[in-house]
């Protein structure tokens, strides 16, 4: 499953890193510089430094402008992410689909930072702190899986789809009774860690506007392998999480790969994954194909249960994505 991140690369190499103008909030002082960019072909300027006042005045004159993007120094990103949880994220009078909205609009500058590295460690931290935010939102008690569905971005971009499938993952496992804040967290950042190894496939085939051929598909199966290569010498990683890294594509029935497991050989984590993996993939517009439509994507998902999918774990997600079902 292909799919390409989209970024400056030039923006990058000068150590700045986009921030959505939505996602800051009046306030006395914030603890990083804000620049404005206008244009590649001219440096950054200083709009705020840190510790000075932003008020709402100045968020409002901004959008008016039609700037909707603000650049921080990369050093001040996880400054930024806490910011955001203990400020943006834990506002109570916004409700979760518009804090689940928030913060992907917040970290997506930050993740194309980490993810552009190739870095492992940074991408673990990335992974860490988003999947500590994202389980707050997808586990609030007012939280509806339909709800959520319907304001997800579905246009299969690297980010986006990463993000979902980390939603969903999260959302499935805490329908499945995960309730200890350390393993959701654990599942949020081995679900955006998933694909990483598609980092190191060619990008040709990647970002191909066709169906993959036979052996370009055979070429994209060794994201798994590469996925895991990069992670298993990190110190820090769960087992799990590298499971979900290696095992999305498993299958309970033997037909999956890289290795043909079955059954109980694959980690509960993976099997969650790839539920996720496949209801974002065949929901999201793809350049070859409009996204398939949510009932025919649940009969799928049900036809397969207990051969390809883990059949407990199938009818708790169709049950909460469409109760009606």
């Amino acid at each position: 499953m292909s799919g390409q991140v989209i970024a400056d690369p030039n923006r990058a190499c000068a150590g700045l890193v986009a921030i959505a103008v939505e996602t800051l909030l009046p306030r006395d002082a914030l603890d990083f510089d804000l620049y404005l960019w206008p244009s590649a072909d001219s440096p950054p300027v200083l709009y705020r430094e840190a510790n000075y006042p932003l008020d709402e005045t100045d968020l409002d004159r901004l959008l008016s402008q039609g700037v909707q993007t603000l650049y921080i120094p990369a050093a001040k990103c996880r400054a930024y992410q806490q910011y955001l949880r203990k400020v943006v994220l834990r506002t109570r009078r916004l409700r979760p689909t518009q804090r689940f909205s928030l913060l992907k609009k917040a970290n997506r500058g930050v993740f194309e930072s980490a993810f552009r590295s190739g870095v492992p460690g940074r991408m673990m931290e990335f992974a860490e702190e988003f999947g500590r935010q994202l389980w707050e939102v997808v586990c609030d008690r007012d939280m509806v899986l339909a709800h959520l569905f319907a304001v997800m971005d579905h246009d299969y971009l690297t980010y986006t789809h990463l993000t979902n499938v980390c939603a969903y993952s999260v959302a499935l496992a805490h329908w499945l009774g995960v309730n200890r804040p350390g393993e959701i967290g654990a599942i949020a950042a081995g679900a955006l860690l998933h694909d990483y190894g598609k980092r190191h496939m060619p990008p040709a085939i990647l970002n191909k506007t066709d169906r993959l051929t036979p052996s370009e598909r055979e070429i994209i199966r060794g994201h798994v392998v590469a996925g895991f290569t990069t992670f298993c010498t990190q110190e820090n990683i769960h087992w799990g999480q590298l499971m979900m890294i290696y095992q999305h594509h498993e299958r309970i029935n033997g037909r999956g790969y890289p290795v043909g497991l079955v059954g109980e050989e694959i980690h509960p984590w993976a099997k969650i994954c790839a539920i996720a993996d496949v209801f974002d993939a065949l929901t999201s517009a793809r350049p070859y194909r409009p996204p398939d439509p949510l009932e025919d994507v649940l009969e799928y998902l049900q036809q397969r249960a207990g051969s390809d999918f883990d059949p407990e774990m199938v009818r708790c997600w169709v049950a909460k994505i469409c109760p009606t079902n």
